[in-house]
C-alpha cells in the first residue's frame, strides 16, 4: 500500500558510497509497521513508516526486512529527494533489561555497590568488565559475507575496594549484589548486527511538518488462521462464530492496521530473497534456478503422465497446487478483507480476534459416499482380492450462509448444549450458498453395499489395441435406521460404465472425468427418507455395463 503522491523508487543495490555523508552524522531511525495484509499461507505484505527528524541529512533505517524477490519498494513525499540508497549491515546499539548478575554489574560500572563474593559481603566500586579480545580481522573473500558478531563479555570484573585498591575477580565468583546509590543501573547497551538501509535526504520543495519514508515489502513469518464454532442447541438455527488467530514471527506490531485476506495468492518468488536483501548473489541465483527447475520438472512429469495415460486413451491435467475457487470480497472479486485496526503484537506472540457471529439455518443430513469399485484395466472379479472398506454413513449439517460475507475454508467445531459433537472443515462458502459440515459417523445407521457380476461377453471388442470384455454388474444397497426418528439420507455412488437400471429414481450425472477412457463415468445420487426400525429396511438395486480388460 504505497501512499498516493509519493515518489517511488525501484530498489537495487548501489555499489557507490553515500554521497556527501562523510562529515555528517548518520541518524538512526526505527521503522514501524503501520499496515499489514496477511494471507493464510505465511506471507504478508507489510508497510513500515519511518519519520525523518528533518528533511536533509544522512539517515539509517532499521531494520531492513528479509523480503521476497521484487517486492521491496521505498517511497517518500514530493518535497523530499532520496539519494544513494544502500542496503548494508551495521552494529546497532540497543537498550535492554539487565537480566542476570553479570548484566547488573555491567549496568552499574562506575557506581558503588555491595557485593557478596565467596559468601562475604563488602562494598566496592565497579571499575570495568573487560570485553573478550577480538580476533584479528581477516580479509573477506566475498563482500556478501556478514560482519562478525560483536565481542562478548570477558571472564573477570575489576573492582575498587574501600582502600582504593584495584582488584580483579573471576566473574563467576559474584554471588549477589546490593545497591548503595539511589538510582542503580537496570539496563545495558548491546550491539547487534542488523541489516539496514542507508540514504541521503534533501529538501526539494517547501518544507513540511512531516517527512515520512515508507518501506513496502512481502515477507514470510506472519499469517492468520481462521476457525469456526457451530452451536446447534436450537433446532433449525445454528449459532456460528468465526475467529482469527494472528501468528506474528516477523516484526513487532504497534498500533498496526491489519487486513486478513481470504483467497489464494500467487507469489511466484516466495522462496527467493530480494536482491535488495543481503543474501549472497549466488544464493539468489541458485534459488531462481531451482525454482525454474521445479517448474520444468513439474511440466516434464505431467507430460510423462499424459504420455502414459494416452496409451489407454486417457488425458489428464495437472492438479492445481491450491484451490482456485473465486472469493467475493471488498473491492476485488477474488479476495475478501477482514479489517482489524490498532493491533499491538510482539514478535513471537499470537493474537486472538473475533471476526463475526450470527444465526444461520441448518438441516440435519446423513450422507453415504460409495467410491468406484471398477478398474477397467484389470479383469473384473466377483470377489475382490481384499476385504472392501466398511461403509460409513456420516451425520452432517447442511448450513446456509446468511451472514453477508463469504466463509473461508477453516476448521469448525460442532457443539450442542455445551458438549462437543465433532470437528471437520467448512469449505469456502459464498454468501447465500450452502455447505455440508460433517459431525460424526452415524453408528445408528447400518449400511451395506455389494456388487456382483451377472453377465460377461468375452472378447470381441478392442480399444487402443487391447481386448475388452463387456461385463454386466448388479449393485445392491441396504440401509437400516436404528434411531428413534426418521432420517434424510443422501447416497452418492460413483461408477464407471453405462447405467442400465436404477431403483429409487436417483439423479444421474455424467462426469467429464476420463473423457478418453473406455467407459463413461457417472454419479448416482439418491435422496430418501429412512424410517426407524428393522421392518423399514431400505433396499435399492442398480445395474450397469462396463468394459474391462480381458
Amino acid at each position: 500500500m504505497i501512499p498516493r503522491g509519493f515518489a517511488v523508487l525501484t530498489l537495487s543495490i548501489w555499489m557507490g558510497s553515500l554521497a556527501g555523508v562523510g562529515a555528517e552524522e548518520t541518524k538512526i531511525i526505527d521503522s514501524k509497521p503501520v499496515y499489514a495484509a496477511l494471507f493464510k499461507n505465511g506471507i504478508g505484505l507489510v508497510v513500515s513508516r519511518a519519520e525523518l527528524p528533518e528533511a536533509s541529512g544522512a539517515f539509517r533505517i532499521t531494520p531492513l526486512p528479509d523480503a521476497v524477490l521484487g517486492s521491496v519498494w521505498i517511497s517518500w513525499p514530493d518535497h523530499l529527494i532520496l539519494e544513494d540508497i544502500r542496503a548494508s549491515q551495521a552494529k546497532i546499539e540497543q537498550s535492554m533489561p539487565a537480566a542476570s548478575l553479570p548484566d547488573l554489574l555491567e549496568a552499574n560500572i562506575g557506581k558503588t555497590v555491595r557485593l557478596r563474593i565467596k559468601d562475604t559481603w563488602d562494598q566496592y566500586t565497579i571499575v570495568d568488565i573487560p570485553k573478550a579480545h577480538e580476533e584479528p580481522v581477516q580479509p573477506l573473500l566475498r563482500d556478501s559475507l556478514p560482519l562478525p558478531p560483536p565481542p562478548g563479555r570477558g571472564e573477570i570484573v575489576i573492582l575498587r575496594d574501600r582502600e582504593e585498591k584495584l582488584q580483579a575477580y573471576p566473574l563467576h565468583w559474584m554471588e549477589a549484589i546490593s545497591f548503595v546509590e539511589p538510582e542503580p543501573g537496570l539496563t545495558i547497551q548491546r550491539a547487534t548486527i542488523q541489516n539496514v538501509v542507508d540514504f541521503h535526504a534533501a529538501l526539494k520543495g517547501t518544507a513540511q511538518a512531516e517527512n515520512p519514508v515508507t518501506l513496502t515489502y512481502l515477507s514470510k513469518g506472519i499469517a492468520w488462521s481462521p476457525s469456526y464454532v457451530v452451536d446447534i442447541s436450537a433446532e433449525g438455527k445454528a449459532s456460528l462464530s468465526a475467529k482469527a488467530i494472528v501468528v506474528n514471527d516477523l516484526v513487532p506490531l504497534d498500533n498496526t492496521e491489519l487486513e486478513l485476506i481470504t483467497g489464494y495468492p500467487h507469489i511466484q518468488f516466495s522462496e527467493t530473497p530480494s536482491t535488495f536483501s543481503l543474501a549472497p548473489l549466488q544464493q539468489i541465483l541458485d534459488q531462481l534456478r531451482m525454482g525454474r527447475d521445479r517448474q520444468e520438472s513439474l511440466m516434464l512429469s505431467n507430460m510423462a503422465v499424459l504420455a502414459q495415460r494416452a496409451d489407454f486413451g486417457m488425458a489428464a491435467a495437472p492438479a492445481p497446487s491450491m484451490p482456485s475457487t473465486p472469493v467475493m470480497g471488498e473491492g476485488d472479486e477474488d479476495l475478501y478483507f477482514y479489517k482489524i485496526p490498532a493491533v499491538t503484537l510482539k514478535k513471537g506472540e499470537r493474537g486472538y480476534y473475533p471476526l463475526f457471529s450470527g444465526e444461520v439455518p441448518y438441516e440435519h443430513l446423513y450422507t453415504w459416499e460409495i467410491p468406484d469399485t471398477i478398474n477397467e484395466f484389470t479383469p473384473f472379479q466377483q470377489r475382490p482380492p481384499a476385504e472392501p472398506p466398511k461403509p460409513v454413513v456420516w451425520h452432517a449439517l447442511k448450513l446456509t450462509n446468511t451472514t453477508g460475507k463469504p466463509w473461508t475454508t477453516a476448521p469448525a467445531v460442532t457443539m450442542k448444549n455445551g458438549r462437543i459433537l465433532g470437528q471437520d472443515t467448512i469449505e469456502y462458502t459464498p454468501d447465500q450458498a450452502t455447505t455440508d459440515l460433517k459431525i460424526t459417523q452415524a453408528l445408528s445407521i447400518s449400511a451395506e453395499h455389494n456388487e456382483y457380476e451377472i453377465e460377461r461377453q468375452r472378447g470381441g471388442t478392442q480399444f487402443y489395441g487391447n481386448n475388452y470384455d463387456l461385463v454386466t454388474v448388479k449393485g445392491e444397497l441396504a440401509v437400516t435406521n436404528f434411531k428413534n426418528e426418521p432420517v434424510l439420507l443422501e447416497i452418492t455412488k460413483i461408477l464407471s460404465g453405462e447405467v442400465q437400471k436404477s431403483e429409487g429414481d436417483p439423479q444421474i450425472v455424467r462426469l467429464a472425468r476420463g473423457l478418453r477412457s473406455v467407459n463413461p463415468a457417472s454419479r448416482l445420487i439418491w435422496k430418501l427418507e429412512v424410517k426407524p426400525g428393522k421392518e423399514n429396511l431400505k433396499k435399492l438395486e442398480y445395474v450397469y455395463r462396463v468394459y474391462v480388460r480381458s
